[in-house]
């Protein structure tokens, strides 16, 4: 079943349809569908209010940098917004750690079966009402959770805790949740009375076993392929060290530091002078090596709203760019009539997009024949001819996506919350120079890694539609 809730229509409704919510929104036919179709069931089906043991708010707690803790505080692992997998579930690589009241502790704390609930966040494209299933607590501290998420717990033994998570995951993938939102501020809430109305249907327990053990495999399934591309992508840089032959140094945290006088060279930053910047400059400029200035020209060719496109034109945002791979998701169709205002660039088939302010993200693609003629937006740089034939385009795509030239962007970027790094800087990055054939050795090499994890993702992607449509008539059937 799909949900376009992008569509212009008129509809009408009458008094006694009319509950408690007067946003027309609510009452759009394409929802009233979507609840039918769920609630239209041959099995009993109770509300989710009904069969949870009880439900409380997160809290986010004290920053530990700042806050002076007392007895009456415990330091905690807190899990946010930002730990919400949309594919198999919790993501625990970066958990936040703040102190909690320890009055609190005690009734936050999550247990394997709690089921979380996204109720303020969501984007433009992704509604609030994730949810998550705790099936492990891999911590030595207590667990608990953001003032943005809510905790529900299972009381009716009739239900499975994992069938309720894989129930409500189901309809959010349905856009049932999209319904039930308002937005404040620029911050989406989940409406929680009409999210504890949702009609769960009550099948027998093998039945919710053999659905939740389908769904749980399928995602496992498509987890093991998921880690496959990241274990391939993190021996990109072990790979690109041994062809080159330059041994790169580990990031040290060293907080004192000397430098003398006649090693300022413009900046007086500390960072710029960290000794990791230095062990790697010495790393590169040990190899042949030329600085980026000199083996590129950048573009300046910017568009105006008065040529090249009639209605729409082909829009490139920093967003659409895979960090991992340089590929570029999508590109949107912009009316010319309302064009962003960052809207500025036109790139050609070849030409690399550098991000200016997340250069360290590796947010860079080269433009193909697809994607020839597109506007991008100002957030990046162009590289367009090459100065020199010392360098291949595709070896230097390479290059610029490695951890080599990321941590040189990096060192050079200036600015607080959003660090950018300017063209003038970008040139000075020192790029690597093998022989031709080496160069050749290197594109290959990438180039078959990325058409594997290409292949794992699609694998990956493809289990898990096929799994939710399988779950979908599995329980609405």
């Amino acid at each position: 079943m799909s949900n376009n809730t992008k569509q212009l229509e008129a509809f009408i409704i009458w008094s006694d349809e009319v509950e408690t919510r007067l946003d027309p929104f609510f009452y759009r036919p394409v929802f009233k569908k979507l609840v039918a179709s769920i609630n239209d069931t041959k099995h009993k089906a109770q509300s989710l209010g009904d069969i949870v043991e009880f439900s409380i708010a997160g809290d986010w707690g004290e920053d530990p940098d700042t806050f002076e803790p007392t007895t009456d505080y415990r330091l905690c692992y807190v899990l946010r917004n930002t730990n919400f997998d949309n594919k198999y579930n919790l993501n625990f690589d970066d958990v936040a750690q703040r102190y909690i009241k320890n009055s609190k502790v005690e009734k936050l704390a999550l247990q394997k079966g709690d089921i979380l609930i996204e109720k303020s966040g969501g984007s433009p494209v992704q509604p609030v009402g994730r949810v998550a299933f705790v099936e492990e607590l891999p911590f030595d501290k207590p667990v608990v959770f953001s003032n943005f998420l809510q905790k529900i717990r299972i009381a009716d033994n009739s239900y499975l805790p994992e069938y309720i998570f894989t129930f409500l995951q189901a309809i959010y993938h349905l856009g049932y949740t999209e319904f039930l939102q308002n937005q404040t501020t620029g911050i989406k809430n989940l409406r929680l009375d009409d999210f504890f109305k949702i009609k769960v249907t009550k099948l027998p327990i093998e039945k919710q076993k053999e659905i939740v053990s389908f769904s749980f495999d399928a995602r496992q399934t498509a987890k093991k392929k998921e880690d496959e591309a990241k274990q391939t992508l993190t021996s990109f840089d072990s790979f690109m060290s041994a062809k080159l032959g330059v041994d790169t140094p580990s990031m040290e945290q060293r907080k004192y530091y000397e430098i003398w006088s006649n090693e300022i060279v413009g900046r007086i930053d500390p960072f710029f002078y960290l000794p990791y910047f230095r062990k790697l400059q010495e790393a590169i400029q040990s190899k042949n090596n030329m600085p980026l200035g000199e083996i590129v020209d950048f573009s300046n060719e910017t568009w105006d709203q008065n040529s090249n496109f009639t209605d729409n034109f082909p829009y490139i945002e920093i967003s659409e760019i895979d960090l991992e791979t340089g590929d570029i998701y999508e590109i949107t169709e912009v009316p010319i009539a309302t064009a962003p205002s960052r809207a500025r660039m036109i790139v050609k088939q070849n030409d690399i997009i550098v991000s200016t302010t997340r250069p360290n993200r590796g947010a860079i693609a080269k433009i193909n024949e697809k994607q020839d003629g597109n506007i991008a937006s100002t957030g990046f740089i162009v590289l367009r001819n090459m100065r020199t034939d010392k360098v291949s385009k595709d070896f230097l795509f390479v290059m610029l996506r490695s951890t080599l030239s990321l941590k040189q962007m990096e060192q050079r970027a200036t600015g607080g919350n959003y660090p950018a790094i300017t063209a003038d800087d970008l040139r000075q990055i020192r790029i690597i120079v093998p022989s031709r054939e080496k160069q050749e050795q290197i594109v290959s090499g990438v180039q078959a890694s990325h058409s594997k994890i290409r292949t794992l993702r699609e694998d990956a992607t493809r289990v898990l539609e096929e799994a939710q449509k399988q779950v979908e008539q599995m329980i609405l059937a």
